[in-house]
């Protein structure tokens, strides 16, 4: 209760007023607030090329940022996921998914979620996060490209849900998705691999 009328009166700055995050925060219970500050605190210290302080998330004149909304919390999100805290990652990319951005935004967002469900060895999360990044796949390729000298890099989402579909002994699947990777330019070092593996377990 008290805390609630403190903020009324706070002096709103820093970066949540910079990235209009205000009141994206105050929504949030006092439990989570904390956790979201702590891992924002925690990335200034850890990383010395992070721009800014633990004073600069809620105070001071910032006028510019690099980070779009989904981004920073996304940046809030890695650390958590660094720690070992899953549970906060996973919630804050999932927030993060919630706001406005860019499909590119959703992919970066999206592989990190795929990096946390492979940690935990949870196939249900993993085969989710595949299926929502790979639809999401038209929307970010073109830009995906041009950061990338004009070539797609390795989609970690695609390589995953081939194994997954092998995984599941969905081979003629796994084979479709291996040659649509292909035909889209997507870089698939174990093309070949890959390839004779399921055309082994197809014909056997």
């Amino acid at each position: 209760m008290f805390g609630k009328v403190f903020q009324i009166f706070r002096e709103k700055g820093g970066l949540l007023k910079a990235l209009d995050l205000w009141e994206w925060y105050e929504s949030l219970d006092a439990r989570d607030q904390k956790k979201v500050k702590k891992y924002f605190s925690l990335k200034t210290i850890k990383n010395l090329n992070f721009p800014y302080r633990a004073k600069d998330f809620d105070s001071g004149q910032i006028e510019s940022t690099p980070y779009t909304k989904r981004t920073f919390l996304g940046t809030i999100a890695q650390t958590a996921l660094l720690e070992g805290d899953y549970e906060t990652a996973r919630w804050l990319y999932e927030e993060a998914l919630k706001l406005e951005g860019t499909p590119y935004e959703a992919h970066l967002i999206l592989n990190d979620l795929l990096l946390l469900a492979q940690k935990l060895k949870d196939f249900d999360l993993m085969k989710e996060y595949c299926e929502r990044d790979i639809e999401l796949f038209p929307h970010y390729k073109e830009e995906l490209a041009e950061r990338n000298g004009g070539v797609l890099p390795q989609i970690n989402s695609f390589e995953v849900y081939v194994y997954l579909l092998e995984r599941e002994g969905k081979i003629k699947e796994a084979l479709d998705l291996v040659e649509f990777i292909r035909r889209e330019g997507i870089t698939y070092p174990y093309y070949e691999e890959v390839k004779e593996r399921l055309l082994k377990k197809l014909n056997a």
